[in-house]
């Protein structure tokens, strides 16, 4: 199952793969193009709005970002009482909801680059671009719980947290049909994710790993 590769997950072997920035993919609803992907004869479309802090140091919380009607992610754990910490957990949650967005409807692709940068970006484009070339997308639900922030100075932080993609499916695009999920345990995964806070105060992930069939993930 394709969506058992993890949204969430960022590995250095996908560093070999080409940006999806200059790869098209396939929509059961469209001309078989991403869009916002370059392609040398379609201008990008325009992303939403991302997080901001304005010269007052206050910050906008990110846009909310949405899925196709038959996919959805559920975050629980994102209150930590620490408005940075929130900060952080908060383009964590944007960055996983902007990848599942272009996956299921195939649409701002170029807000990837606000929340993921380096490794990460690499990860996300190699990710979004073996759903495109299958012509896949997915559905269901998947959960991320036992959110965790750890602070490293002023731009720094590590993030740690659960995903439980039992309730989600691949889906393909031109029939509609889903893949039964047969992963058992390999549907609980332990995320850590590092992210960096860039001049526009977006906590952008740059790296981490990911271990599936994670025991402290099904307590």
């Amino acid at each position: 199952m394709k969506k058992q590769a993890s949204t969430a997950m960022w590995t250095a072997a996908a560093l070999a793969a080409s940006l999806l920035l200059g790869a098209c993919g396939g929509d059961g609803d469209s001309d078989d193009k991403i869009d916002g992907a370059k392609d040398g004869s379609k201008a990008a479309a325009k992303s939403p709005s991302p997080s901001k802090s304005s010269d007052t140091g206050e910050r906008k919380a990110p846009d909310e970002i949405k899925l196709a009607k038959d996919a959805k992610n559920v975050f629980e754990d994102t209150e930590t009482g620490d408005p940075k910490k929130d900060e952080v957990l908060a383009d964590n949650q944007a960055r996983i909801n902007t990848i599942d967005r272009v996956i299921t409807t195939r649409k701002d692709v170029d807000l990837l680059k606000v929340y993921a940068k380096g490794q990460s970006l690499h990860a996300a484009d190699k990710y979004i671009l073996d759903f495109t070339k299958d012509k896949q997308s997915w559905a269901g639900e998947t959960r991320y719980y036992d959110h965790e922030v750890k602070l490293f100075g002023d731009d720094r932080a590590r993030i740690t947290f659960c995903a439980d993609e039992s309730k989600s499916q691949n889906k393909y695009l031109k029939t509609g049909k889903l893949e039964p999920n047969n992963g058992g345990d390999q549907n609980f995964v332990f995320y850590t994710t590092n992210v960096q806070r860039n001049k526009e105060g977006v906590w952008q992930a740059v790296s981490g790993t990911g271990e599936r069939g994670s025991k402290k993930c099904m307590e």
